[in-house]
Order: structure tokens, then C-alpha cells, then sequence
């Protein structure tokens, strides 16, 4: 099933919420290095999708997403 352009909009941005929410809590002074490892992976993995959601839009809207 294709995604609408206006729900492709919506996961963009629960994408970004959920990696600001990351990126935030990566700012603690008190975390250990595994936990900034962790948190490093998952903005990593958050970027990958983010990228797939928006190449998904552009082709979408018949650009080529580039």
C-alpha cells in the first residue's frame, strides 16, 4: 500500500521528534559511554530511515529524490 504524501509528512515528522528526544537525552553530562554509543546508533538509525521516508516523498511528488 502507498502512503499518502500528508502521512509521509506525518512519519517525517514523528522521525525527527523521536531523534530530537535522542539527541537530547545524549546531552546528559551523567551518561556512561555505552549509553552515548547506544543513543549514537539509534540518531544513526533514525537518519537511515529518515532518508528512505524522504526519498519515498520525493518520488512521491515525481521528483527523483536526489
Amino acid at each position: 500500500m502507498t502512503r499518502s504524501i500528508p502521512h509521509l509528512f506525518a512519519d517525517i515528522t514523528a522521525a525527527l521528534e523521536d531523534m530530537h528526544s535522542i539527541a537530547i537525552e545524549g546531552q546528559r553530562r551523567d551518561n556512561a559511554l555505552d549509553m552515548q554509543v547506544a543513543l549514537a546508533g539509534h540518531l544513526r538509525e533514525g537518519v537511515r530511515s529518515l532518508d528512505a521516508t524522504v526519498l519515498a516523498l520525493a518520488k512521491r511528488l515525481g521528483g527523483r529524490g536526489d
